[in-house]
């Protein structure tokens, strides 16, 4: 094959993978202002709105897995280990994070709560220097203010005797960060002996069957509507099965590093969103401090 083909492939592959990860992080982007529309309109509730998204779209994603990568998918039901390995992802990653997520979206703001688990990034670095035993070095370091220099501004707009978010809403924005990290360091193994798809569609369904045993959600009453319909299903469809399906497409196609820039635009989305359709004011400040911690995955991925 002439290298002007394998060019002509490489460029084509390259366009794909940026497509199908600036579309994951579109629908994550979405789903989260859905979860704000619920949370402030509808009076949902997190116990209720979590354990149906995390085993709903458990159910699709091991099905579609089932049928497309069958002996991946039994491989790893046959390894008892791995399996086990796997339901801890899936109840101390999985799980506390998209709890955590949207409580911080219900006590706040779908856009800000986004941002703040772009912390994750931050968080695995350190892990990585301290279970390398290593310094970090000048970009690291740089990271790490940018980060710390972001929450300030978004907690204290500048004021360091004031918070202008509630002490909760920061609580559960920096845990939401933390079990993200979780969610990326537990099935670390895994990843290199699985593709992700399998992983991420077993840890949804373990993690949304003991949430669901857990919150008992069929407790709840809920008012039925079209809207509440219509958000259920861009939550539960785009925000976690196709959304994860893309992102997997687009590190296969780009890489971890780049699937994970474009996955940006997922804070972006939400933002504009959440301010267009639902009115959350945004200042200036806060947009300064969404760009200091977005501005350290960019420097950390480098």
């Amino acid at each position: 094959m002439s290298r002007r083909c394998l060019k002509r492939m490489s460029g084509k592959k390259a366009l794909s993978g940026a497509f199908l990860g600036l579309s994951a992080g579109v629908l994550w982007g979405v789903s989260g202002v859905f979860g704000q529309f619920l949370f402030e309109t509808r009076d949902i509730k997190v116990s209720w709105l979590i354990p149906i998204r995390l085993t709903t779209s458990g159910i699709l994603m091991v099905l579609m897995m089932f049928c497309t990568n069958r002996d991946e998918m039994l491989k790893l039901c046959r390894n008892r280990r791995d399996l086990l390995q796997t339901m801890i992802a899936g109840i101390c990653g999985t799980m506390t994070f998209q709890v955590a997520f949207f409580g911080a979206v219900q006590r706040s703001n779908a856009g800000t709560a986004t941002v703040l688990q772009y912390l994750c990034p931050v968080l695995v670095m350190v892990y990585v220097c301290i279970r390398d035993r290593k310094r970090p070095d000048r970009t690291q370091l740089v990271a790490i203010i940018l980060a710390v220099s972001g929450i300030f501004l978004i907690s204290t707009h500048g004021n360091v005797k004031s918070l202008v978010m509630t002490p909760e809403a920061l609580g559960w924005g920096l845990g939401c960060a933390f079990c993200m990290f979780l969610n990326t360091v537990v099935p670390e193994s895994l990843y290199q002996r699985y593709s992700s798809t399998v992983i991420v569609g077993w840890s949804l369904l373990f993690g949304g069957i003991v949430l669901t045993l857990l919150s008992r959600p069929w407790t709840y009453e809920v008012r039925w509507d079209a809207m509440v319909l219509v958000s259920l299903f861009f939550i539960i469809i785009g925000g976690s099965a196709a959304a994860y399906l893309l992102y997997a497409y687009s590190v296969r196609f780009s890489g971890p590093a780049r699937a994970s820039l474009y996955a940006c635009i997922e804070a972006v989305t939400a933002t504009v969103f959440s301010a267009v359709w639902l009115k959350t004011p945004f200042m200036l400040i806060d947009l300064a401090g969404f760009v200091l911690i977005l501005s350290t995955v960019f420097v950390v991925s480098r």
